[in-house]
């Protein structure tokens, strides 16, 4: 199921976008989509901030298989539909979203963007918009309060595990 949710230039390829020691997991295996998956994920606290005034910055959404895919006139009409719960929010704003897979399980994901244009997420499933499917377990960071907050999220969790197992 998760490579026939991958576009192709990703298909059958491992995760490089993360750190050197878990490279070696495959794409696939974190890669959801279907019935169980409902696009987009609810917007539970926060908002995403994007609007229709940015569309300029989501043409790609003007592309007939991105119109057809969300039943959508265009990147004005998809900002309005899923703006309030796009992945990565606009600078200044911060989100928390979960995806209800199967109706009633959520799987929640926090992200938030500084107003530098740093960027910190987290979560269990995040929903990639442009190619329609869920990437599952992502702590992610850019810049230098992205590294910050991901650096301390890791640490916590790595205590909380040792913490429960020892």
């Amino acid at each position: 199921m998760g490579d026939d949710c991958l576009p192709e230039s990703l298909k059958g390829k491992r995760h490089d976008d993360w750190r050197w020691y878990v490279r070696w997991v495959k794409r696939s295996w974190t890669a959801k989509c279907g019935k169980n998956w409902p696009v987009p994920p609810k917007l539970l606290l926060g908002n995403a901030g994007w609007t229709e005034a940015d569309a300029y910055r989501f043409g790609h959404f003007n592309k007939p298989e991105h119109k057809a895919r969300y039943n959508v006139s265009g990147a004005e009409e998809f900002l309005k539909k899923y703006g309030s719960v796009m992945p990565i929010p606009k600078a200044g704003y911060t989100m928390l979203s979960a995806v209800m897979y199967r109706g009633w399980l959520p799987l929640p994901m926090f992200a938030k963007r500084f107003k530098n244009e740093n960027l910190y997420s987290m979560g269990l499933a995040r929903w990639d918009e442009v190619d329609g499917y869920y990437d599952l377990l992502r702590i992610r960071g850019s810049g230098t309060w992205g590294h910050i907050y991901m650096y301390i999220t890791g640490g916590l969790l790595a205590l909380t595990i040792w913490l429960v197992f020892w």
